[in-house]
């Protein structure tokens, strides 16, 4: 714990700073229990965990106060979105470090003592993330994360890297229930800003901080990412026809350093738009909406699909499927057939 007042801090005291692990929770009661018993039994002891509830409507109250004396809990007066509730466990934090996990994953003994070896080691780094391992509802893994060659190694990874990636291959390395920042740049880098970036408020915090500090990924997978079980990412992206928030804060961030982008960067991500309108028009149909389904796939660019590196180019089959189906009267049973396809999500067969 931090020294008081007039007190000396020893060498071991320097060697362990407080890490303050936030938690923000949303009716996460099925697998909170698991997630702070994960959590709790780290290897690094010097930690504060702040429980941070957003206005639950399940058993979260009843489970933190099991958990009374080890843990901080924070319950919001009303429903404020994850960034916004995290927002408010920084402010809270104490801790020189400050790591945001999840409610709904389970973390390796580990994970918190190799994060801050790393920061120990690496002063320049701002911040730190983890590879992770995907598990199901029901926590049975089906696949390990496999980062991309360009930001391997562990080594500090200076801006222009970061965008690249982003740009190539969107957000497949920085997963946002990893992350651990040091306090001083929280202070200095600012805030998430829910109000402009909403679910991907995570993606534009890490470019923020990418452009003033280093940050790293550890190869080693260190926590257990739980998927479909209605997540708030997954919520997201059901049946959606919007722009997706990844491309609004990307093309931001070209606005200023578009120099630092690679020419083939620049195609993949042209790519990616184009991905996401072909999805968006597949959106449309099947919600019966033919004439916003046709705009939608007009303005998807099949020219920077043929050319990326990073998008399948079987895109360019579903692109003239599409083409024919928004052109013809609705079929139901085809509608169904897409949602079941490409928006039903289910966990892989081959779970151990």
């Amino acid at each position: 714990m931090p020294a008081s007042a007039g007190e000396v801090v020893s060498a071991a005291e320097r060697e362990t700073p407080l890490v303050s692990i936030l938690v923000p929770s949303f009716n996460g009661a099925p697998w909170l229990r698991e997630a702070l018993d994960s959590i709790l039994a780290q290897t690094y002891r010097s930690i504060e965990v702040l429980l941070l509830d957003d206005a639950s409507t399940d058993d979260t109250p009843a489970i933190a106060a099991e958990y009374e004396g080890r843990i901080t809990y924070i319950r919001q007066p009303k429903n404020m979105g994850i960034y916004d509730n995290v927002n408010v466990g920084i402010a809270a934090a104490k801790g020189e470090l400050i790591a945001t996990y999840h409610a709904d994953d389970v973390y390796l003994p580990t994970m918190v003592e190799e994060q801050v070896a790393y920061l120990q080691s690496h002063p320049e780094v701002g911040a730190v993330f983890a590879s992770d391992i995907l598990v199901d509802a029901e926590g049975r893994e089906y696949y390990r994360m496999k980062l991309p060659d360009e930001v391997r190694g562990e080594r500090p990874l200076p801006y222009p890297v970061v965008l690249n990636v982003l740009l190539s291959r969107k957000n497949c390395f920085l997963v946002c229930p990893t992350a651990m920042v040091r306090a001083s740049v929280h202070r200095d880098v600012g805030v998430y800003r829910q109000d402009k970036y909403r679910n991907t408020s995570d993606t534009e915090m890490w470019l923020r901080i990418a452009r003033r500090y280093p940050i790293a990924v550890l190869e080693s997978h260190l926590m257990k990412y739980r998927h479909f079980h209605g997540n708030s990412s997954q919520r997201y992206h059901r049946l959606r026809t919007d722009i997706e928030n990844h491309f609004l804060i990307l093309d931001e961030y070209l606005e200023r350093d578009r120099k630092l982008a690679t020419p083939q960067a620049l195609v993949s991500h042209e790519a990616h738009r184009s991905k996401d309108r072909l999805w968006a028009a597949m959106s449309h149909y099947i919600k019966g909406e033919l004439p916003a389904g046709r705009q939608a796939l007009g303005d998807a660019s099949l020219g920077p699909i043929i050319r990326s590196q990073h998008v399948q180019k079987r895109l360019l089959v579903i692109a003239a499927g599409l083409w024919v189906a928004l052109h013809l009267p609705r079929s139901e049973w085809l509608a169904e057939r897409m949602r079941q396809r490409w928006h039903v999500k289910r966990p892989p067969r081959n779970t151990t």
